[in-house]
């Protein structure tokens, strides 16, 4: 029997943990299953995911920027991916392509401390779905930039979750009396620019959890200015093993080992900080 394909759809791709993380979890439950990074330009997507459908993928991740855009191309969403109109895990059964989002579940499970005041910057598609699952004992406080699609995505933050949509301008009276800080945009993963700055930072609480949904091989930026006012802060790595779990079983039918998905990608991190 041919070995069984996944991947991640993304741009860039190339730095991903994804396929370290998978095969491990693979390879410890016994399953001959290869996972690979697919970076895609944005102007093949229909291209790249039709040809590996006719390659006879069994299912795939889908990563910045394409988490609205790959909506296009399923035959169907669970009722989770159509309400937040984005999608992070596709499922192939009977021929079929179902779109999924398990983002939102894969990072509240992994937080360090359970969270009541939140604030959360950004409307995209990992911030819709830290949104929609968010525990009921949670109150958040969503930012963005201003701009001209502002009213739209107030609409829909409002919608989700029932709450104002700020400006990131306000975020300053908010700070200190949050007990989590999110960055759930890509500012920061191409760039050294942090969408808050260590001043900032000194205005939380010392004990405030600090999480960038992104990673990269160095501290990211608004990790790097978390750290440097003394807070406690993490990167993308524990959303994604979270998340990874979750399309995991979707896929296989199977509880994959958090433990092993964690040392996959966990001591390279650790040794480069």
């Amino acid at each position: 029997m041919a070995t069984t394909r996944y991947g991640l759809l993304g741009y860039p791709a190339r730095h991903s943990k994804s396929p370290a993380m998978h095969n491990a979890a693979f390879k410890q439950a016994g399953i001959d299953a290869q996972y690979d990074a697919y970076e895609v330009a944005p102007n093949a997507l229909a291209a790249t995911f039709k040809s590996l459908i006719a390659s006879g993928v069994a299912g795939f991740n889908v990563t910045m920027p394409f988490k609205e855009a790959i909506m296009l191309y399923l035959d169907d969403l669970t009722p989770l991916a159509r309400r937040l109109s984005a999608v992070n895990t596709v499922v192939i059964r009977d021929g079929k392509t179902i779109g999924d989002s398990t983002d939102g579940a894969g990072f509240w499970r992994t937080l360090r401390e359970p969270a009541d005041q939140v604030i959360l910057i950004g409307t995209g598609g990992a911030a819709r779905a830290i949104m929609a699952t968010a525990p009921k004992s949670v109150t958040l406080h969503v930012f963005n930039r201003q701009s001209d699609r502002f009213p739209e995505k107030a609409a829909m933050v409002n919608d989700l979750a029932g709450v104002e949509l700020h400006d990131l301008d306000e975020i300053g009276m908010y700070l200190p009396y949050a007990d989590l800080i999110v960055n759930a945009t890509n500012v920061g993963m191409q760039s050294d620019i942090s969408i808050l700055s260590t001043e900032q930072f000194y205005e939380t609480q010392p004990d405030v959890q600090v999480v960038d949904i992104i990673y990269k091989k160095e501290p990211t930026p608004f990790v790097a200015a978390a750290r440097a006012a003394g807070r406690q802060a993490d990167d993308g790595l524990a959303m994604l093993i979270g998340q990874g779990a979750l399309s995991f079983e979707q896929w296989t039918g199977q509880l994959p080992d958090i433990n092993v998905m964690k040392q996959a990608i966990m001591p390279a991190e650790e040794g480069e900080e």
